[in-house]
């Protein structure tokens, strides 16, 4: 069985969908199954950095009006492709069968988080795609049962693979080392840590305000870091900050590398992810696996992933963050308690579980 795999998000910082699809690959190749070849078909030069026995095609041009109709249907017949798979959108003919993986239909149900020109463009090619695709790959069961219920498809044709996390995530025992990795950022301070692109459905600005009502009234002496890239409907983020005159502190990193990303779940006191919908949450379970407590959004599928090792919180009310973030920020037990049921439920999350299941949907949509 030969497998054509589109790593195109790989090298362009898209955060969750490269986190996926690196670490995806990475487990697949790793798994003994000698009746399996991969085939990786990338776009930007930063490819992946794998065994020289894995061939990889370069797509070009890079862009999707181009590579996706046009350039992979080619490439899919020449190389001579068992099966394909694909992030979110598929060609609209190919050679061979194809799985896609949907990580969250969020823009039929929130148009308003995203650009309208791309929510209007994945409102018409997700859906073909799902219905068209032998199979559709998925990352949590409340995923799953919005993909099933919205576009009508069978519930035996979608597979819930969670994501995992990756080793790299863990307790660093080098202090000096930790610090290095953050010189960069001028972090002379304990802080709350916040992760997630910088746009409306990541919720950071009322995180800003819950945040700065506590810091004025000196319940809490923690700066805030906010790590992500700016996305669309983001600057609003910048002027909250400035309209409540707390810049110098908080800290905005844009896009960090995992070095970095593991140095700052590290040291952060706490990790608040107030996000308003999310396909699985994957810096919920990094956090725990590095010993961060955790406050969560109750929205969505973060409880499925949080099991009972975050605090929980309604993303909206201001209110309800202020007081878990002051609660925790003083309550030395309580967060104990937390980064305990934390190690254990981030053990339960695993890409080479993920890799095995995927594999196993591959050699089904074959057979």
């Amino acid at each position: 069985m030969k497998v054509g795999i589109d790593i195109h998000s790989v090298g362009k910082q898209q955060t969750g969908n490269e986190t996926y699809i690196r670490n995806l690959v990475d487990n697949l190749l790793d798994l003994d199954s000698d009746d399996t070849d991969f085939h990786l078909f990338y776009t930007h030069e930063d490819k992946m950095k794998v065994d020289a026995r894995v061939p990889q095609t370069r797509i070009t041009p890079p862009q999707s009006i181009f590579r996706i109709p046009f350039v992979f249907p080619y490439q899919l017949h020449k190389e001579k492709i068992d099966v394909a798979h694909f992030q979110y959108v598929i060609p609209p003919i190919t050679c061979c069968p194809t799985a896609v993986t949907i990580h969250d239909i969020s823009y039929e149900f929130h148009p308003e988080y995203f650009n309208p020109m791309e929510c209007r463009r994945m409102k018409l090619l997700i859906p073909y795609s799902a219905r068209k695709s032998q199979h559709i790959l998925t990352v949590s069961e409340y995923s799953k049962q919005q993909i099933v219920e919205k576009y009508r498809v069978p519930e035996e044709k979608v597979t819930v693979t969670y994501n995992g996390v990756s080793d790299q995530f863990r307790v660093l025992g080098d202090e000096l080392l930790t610090l290095q990795k953050l010189a960069r950022f001028a972090l002379d301070k304990p802080y709350i840590l916040a992760v997630g692109n910088l746009q409306p459905r990541k919720n950071i600005e009322r995180l800003i305000r819950a945040y700065s009502i506590l810091r004025s009234a000196g319940k809490i002496d923690l700066d805030l870091v906010l790590v992500g890239r700016l996305r669309w409907g983001g600057a609003a983020i910048f002027d909250e900050v400035e309209s409540l005159g707390i810049k110098e502190h908080i800290h905005i990193t844009g896009y960090v590398s995992d070095d970095e990303l593991v140095a700052l779940y590290n040291k952060a006191n706490l990790f608040v992810y107030p996000s308003l919908y999310e396909g699985f949450g994957l810096p919920l379970v990094e956090a725990m696996a590095c010993g961060t407590p955790v406050i969560s959004s109750i929205a969505s599928c973060l409880p499925e992933v949080g099991g009972d090792a975050a605090y929980y919180i309604d993303p909206y009310s201001e209110n309800e963050m202020m007081l878990a973030i002051e609660h925790l920020a003083n309550n030395t037990t309580a967060c104990d308690k937390l980064v305990e049921k934390g190690f254990q439920r981030a053990k339960q999350f695993s890409w080479k579980n993920a890799a095995e299941k995927t594999l196993q949907v591959f050699k089904e949509i074959v057979a």
